[in-house]
């Protein structure tokens, strides 16, 4: 009988959970961690409002003011919101039900790390399945039931896994793949940490030396081998995912001395391409023997995304400089076009000569390029050196222009520092504006990268979460393209993301499950 009656008691508290959050995977629509499901920046809803007029504004479904004034991300999921901010001196995840903005409940998940006012996007929660893990800036690495917000176990990234605590605090978002949470302590002997996603146990740790970042990891496939990529404090690096914490490669010279290097960096192909307040630059990595090689194709110390986002639609680079609203070319890092009208202040254009280029009219997916006369030296990943106390290089000027963005339909939703968020297509042919609106609450300076889901657009001002319908209400089906056509096979179906990599021997983003 009283085994009867747990049986009883774990059903119904299944049950109540199942209520919020479905037992599934993401699909396309939802939104479940930093940057969308690829974490890219792109999100393939499809069937939304091509241009914001009078006629055809977004519409207020619900505003929530009680979400923590922060600047922390958002993630969808099903018919919740999650995201965290500040009550009561802590920082807490809250959950917020999608159809009336309420809020179902809020967690606590550590206190806030002290002198946390860098200019940068703070952590995301990330769901999977039915569970929640989140970071908080002081390093808690807290488990949850995404449904009841019940904690399952919680490690520390400083006292638990031996990491060092960044400028400002944490502010990565957990990146979940199978059985492993991964996250980066940062310092000698914790670069990058993965643990188990079910009892938070530490699975390897991949010793680089190089501080903590800023920015979310990413996966990619070189060849036929899976890596996590992040941009540390010291540069850019990959371990091997079915590996045991081992570094692959990893590049420095786009790193700013500060540390300071919240950018996400981009996959595509056999290249990673970042930036920072150091410049931008492109590399080729490429397996040798039993080593990788990192081959730099381009670099472009004056063209600096300090802060926010960068999206790849196709073969361009869409992006915020002090020049304004920027398209490059990803290959070569050239110039498309540069747009100032989203902001209040004009400046000169500068015209300087860029340097280190090197041609690439056939980089990507040319087999042929890996046939250079003189190919670099395998690159040797070095011991992690001893733990030094250095004085902290000072933070990059802050740019007067920057932006966040999200991709969606063929457009841009791009929310700039002077606090409007703007529809501009995502075109090469130049800068072209499809409407722009802006909110009381939308300050000047960094914003909340805005997010697409399921039909709506969320935007996080301050201590609120705003939820705009972008649905065209004139579209009967939800299978138009970027030109609001059908989709190109007459399926009805989203097409493919651009910018992703295609093609039968392109390895897709998607790994095999681990263990």
């Amino acid at each position: 009988m009283k085994n009867l009656y747990y049986l009883k008691l774990m059903f119904a508290s299944s049950l109540m959970i199942g209520l919020f959050v479905a037992p599934r995977l993401a699909v396309g629509a939802d939104w479940p961690t930093a940057r969308g499901p690829n974490r890219n920046g792109l999100s393939s809803e499809t069937g939304l409002l091509r241009n914001w007029t009078e006629e055809s504004l977004p519409q207020l479904v619900w505003k929530n003011s009680n979400a923590g004034q922060t600047t922390n991300g958002i993630a969808v999921f099903g018919n919740c919101v999650y995201t965290i901010g500040q009550k009561g001196g802590m920082e807490c995840v809250f959950c917020i039900e999608n159809q009336s903005g309420k809020t179902l409940w809020a967690r606590p998940i550590g206190k806030s790390a002290r002198g946390s006012k860098l200019p940068v996007q703070r952590s995301t929660p990330t769901i999977y399945k039915n569970f929640l893990y989140a970071l908080s800036s002081s390093g808690n690495l807290v488990a949850m039931d995404a449904g009841s917000g019940a904690t399952r176990w919680v490690r520390n990234a400083i006292s638990t896994m031996g990491g060092t605590l960044p400028q400002g605090g944490y502010c990565e978002s957990p990146y979940v793949d199978g059985k492993w949470v991964i996250i980066c302590p940062g310092g000698p002997g914790a670069s990058m940490v993965a643990i188990n996603r079910h009892w938070g146990a530490n699975v390897w740790a991949a010793k680089t030396g190089m501080p903590a970042g800023y920015s979310p990891i990413v996966k990619a496939s070189f060849g036929r081998e899976h890596q996590y990529v992040t941009f540390s404090g010291g540069g850019l690096y990959g371990v091997k995912v079915r590996g045991n914490g081992d570094v692959r490669w990893r590049y420095e010279a786009v790193a700013h001395p500060s540390g300071y290097n919240p950018v996400a960096p981009i996959w595509f192909g056999q290249t990673m391409l970042a930036s920072s307040a150091a410049g931008t630059g492109l590399v080729w990595v490429q397996k040798e023997g039993t080593t990788y090689r990192v081959e730099e194709i381009w670099f472009d110390k004056k063209l600096k995304v300090t802060c926010g986002d960068m999206l790849k639609v196709n073969d361009y680079v869409f992006t915020c400089t002090d020049d304004g609203l920027v398209c490059f070319n990803y290959k070569t890092g050239e110039m498309v076009w540069k747009d100032d009208s989203l902001f209040e202040e004009e400046e000169e254009e500068d015209d300087a000569p860029r340097s280190r280029k090197r041609s690439t009219a056939s980089l990507v997916q040319d087999r042929e390029y890996l046939g250079f006369a003189d190919p670099p030296p395998s690159l040797t990943i070095p011991k992690a050196p001893k733990s030094k106390k250095k004085k902290a290089a000072a933070l990059p000027k802050m740019p007067e222009r920057f932006a966040t963005m999200t991709y969606a339909e063929g457009l841009l939703y791009v929310r700039t520092s002077s606090g409007v968020l703007a529809l501009v297509e995502a075109s090469p042919e130049g800068f072209k504006l499809r409407g722009k609106f802006a909110l009381p609450q939308m300050k000047k300076g960094l914003g909340v990268t805005p997010v697409v889901a399921n039909g709506f657009l969320y935007l996080r001002e301050g201590n609120s979460i705003f939820c705009f319908d972008i649905r065209d209400k004139s579209k009967h089906g939800g299978g138009q393209d970027a030109e609001g056509g059908d989709s190109p096979d007459g399926s009805g179906s989203p097409k493919a993301l651009p910018g992703m990599p295609q093609g039968p021997d392109v390895k897709q983003r998607t790994a095999p499950k681990i263990g």
